[in-house]
């Protein structure tokens, strides 16, 4: 690829938008289907793409490797910021795969916030991005305009890290090792610290490379040297064949399952590991994420404590004393809507940094776990930052000391949240709205369900006598671990008309035309049923309580979804219809303007 040029005829310019590859981007088209993203339903292959860089998932290396070998990743990517993620699924591609996958490799680079603002202020449709035929490491863009700018090909940087004293027992540690080293010298880490224990993000079956990588590191005789969790599969393991996944996905998805287990880890399988008696304690060093099979992981990132200081704020501190405070003494159980809603606004506005999230302290006796848990997965659906703080919850952010220092840290640099801003957020998410508010499908448990959640869904749905509507499927994924605790709960809830899936998780199961593009493309003899869960009807609308599928779902599904809290979710599956609110489609804590409306509406309700 040495002097090669890749000009304006190719270019997918995002702009100030990071882009989520996991989940974001179709792997077989290069088509982006996130619904949220300005590039959404344009072909990133082949072409120079300029965004800031990832967000979402760490899914997005997977998917990655996955447009390399299927020859539709873009020629280039312009970042702003250096993003490791997006970089291990190229470095995997080139350690792990035959070395004509190299001619596929996009030059990733990274050119830093200036040049990154006038490449997205003074664009215009002339870009060009070469590799300098003297040093293949460097890279040089113009974009006919004056602005130039040579930089360096992450993927082609020299090694930084001294891993002395660390000696391979196997060709799969040293293959982990040198993956690592590489990744290692995007963020300039020098050395490498123990960590206690990890989690495997890369357990799903999105193409026949992720499947290949893993059975790889099994044949060359890896395993794993600390207690290590894995993240959801594609496919419930023991029933899918009864929920009429497609044989061939079905042995694939498993067969990545499988290969993790061979390595070692825990027979976990869930999207909520902090929900498990092994989660780590405060302090603990640990890498949950991708794949780590040696045991250590680079001094870098959110493991420097220096990394971890929040450089912006998130004030929501009005927000929060007039729009929910004053629903909190009312009777209406939707206000968990706002975690996930406030969630997604909060990771859009962090903008690749670190935030101080403050105002949510004065209501902090309902910041329960579960409200975190639904925070943060939307959270990271629209953020590319790896942390927040939330003034007086999150542990670094109890001391007015520490508080104090943090907002000394982030300087001038200050996002007021404003109820508008929060409108927007819950209406995006409720994507579905208009065209009849009929509804086929309520999915739960994205993330997995906790006991309490699922003590809560029980509680709910026996609320009255009641029973499903018949032409409603309401369906929960939750890990094993929890389905046996709240047994007396599950058992309430079967008989209701509840189904449980294990293992997986709604990000995972997709509509069958993507099922076919993603797999039968690649295995000729597949042959696919109809979808076991998403619904047939193009038209169907799906209802969850989970930010993080109502970002994800519409572009997953090819189907609308609907967002609400889970109250809302059980009175769709009994009425087959979204009831919310007084008149509207709004929850009642969002109708809000003031202790006076509130109290009018008190009226209303009594009358």
């Amino acid at each position: 690829m040495t002097g090669a040029l890749y000009s304006s005829t190719g270019l997918s310019f995002g702009g100030y938008r990071d882009s989520a590859f996991g989940g974001g981007i179709e792997e077989t088209t290069g088509n982006v289907i996130d619904l949220t993203h300005p590039l959404h339903v344009q072909c990133i292959s082949d072409k120079v793409l300029v965004i800031p860089g990832g967000r979402g998932s760490c899914t997005g290396s997977q998917s990655m490797l996955e447009l390399i070998l299927n020859k539709k990743s873009p020629r280039a990517l312009v970042l702003r910021d250096a993003d490791a993620i997006l970089c291990t699924g190229a470095v995997v591609a080139e350690e792990f795969f035959p070395p004509d996958t190299r001619d596929d490799v996009p030059i990733i680079c990274a050119v830093g916030a200036e040049a990154f603002k006038q490449l997205v202020e003074e664009s215009t449709e002339t870009l060009s991005v070469r590799i300098d035929e003297s040093d293949p490491g460097d890279v040089r863009i113009e974009n006919g305009q004056g602005v130039a700018i040579t930089v360096k090909n992450l993927l082609r940087l020299p090694n930084t890290l001294n891993v002395d004293g660390i000696n391979p027992n196997s060709d799969a540690e040293a293959l982990a090792l040198r993956t690592i080293e590489r990744v290692a010298s995007i963020s300039g880490a020098r050395e490498l610290i123990p960590i206690s224990n990890a989690h495997i993000d890369a357990v799903t079956y999105i193409g026949p490379g992720g499947l290949k990588f893993i059975q790889r590191l099994v044949e060359l005789g890896g395993m794993v040297q600390v207690p290590t969790t894995l993240n959801s599969q594609s496919v419930d393991r023991r029933r899918w064949r009864q929920m009429g996944v497609d044989e061939v996905h079905g042995t694939n998805a498993n067969a990545v399952g499988d290969a993790y287990l061979e390595l070692g880890c825990e027979l976990s399988f869930t999207c909520a590991p902090y929900l498990l008696e092994s989660r780590p304690k405060f302090g603990q060093q640990i890498m949950w994420g991708e794949s780590n099979a040696v045991g250590f992981v680079p001094n870098i990132g959110m493991h420097v404590a220096r990394n971890r200081v929040p450089n912006v704020v998130i004030d929501a501190t009005d927000l929060i004393r007039t729009v929910l405070v004053p629903s909190l003494d009312d009777n209406d159980n939707d206000i968990e809507s706002f975690f996930p809603a406030m969630g997604w606004l909060c990771g859009s506005l962090s903008d690749g940094g670190i935030p101080l999230i403050i105002g949510l302290e004065s209501i902090s006796h309902i910041v329960t776990r579960d409200a975190l848990k639904a925070f943060c997965a939307a959270f990271g659906t629209t953020a590319s930052s790896p942390l927040f703080h939330l003034a007086n919850i999150t542990p670094e952010a109890q001391e007015m000391s520490d508080i104090e220092g943090m907002l000394a840290s982030c300087g001038d640099n200050k996002v007021v949240v404003s109820k508008q801003d929060l409108l927007h957020a819950y209406e995006t998410l409720d994507s579905g709205k208009g065209d009849g508010d009929d509804i086929s499908l309520v999915a739960l448990g994205n993330p997995h369900l906790s006991k309490t959640e699922l003590h809560c869904l029980s509680t709910l749905v026996t609320s009255d006598s009641r029973g499903k509507h018949p032409g409603v499927r309401i369906m929960a994924c939750l890990g094993r671990q929890v389905q046996t605790e709240g047994k007396e709960d599950v058992e309430k809830l079967e008989s209701f008309g509840v189904e449980f899936v294990n293992d997986t998780c709604w990000c995972m199961l997709l509509d069958v035309s993507i099922l076919q593009m993603c797999f039968v493309q690649n295995d000729a003899t597949a042959h696919l049923s109809q979808p076991p869960i998403i619904p047939h009807d193009k038209k169907a609308k799906i209802m969850t309580n989970s930010g993080k599928y109502s970002h994800y779902g519409p572009g997953l599904t090819n189907r609308s979804l609907r967002f609400g809290s889970m109250r809302d979710c059980v009175e769709a599956s009994k009425t087959g219809r979204l009831a919310n609110g007084e008149g509207t489609n709004l929850p009642v804590w969002l109708q809000l303007r003031s202790f006076t409306s509130r109290a009018l509406l008190t009226i209303r309700k009594i009358r």
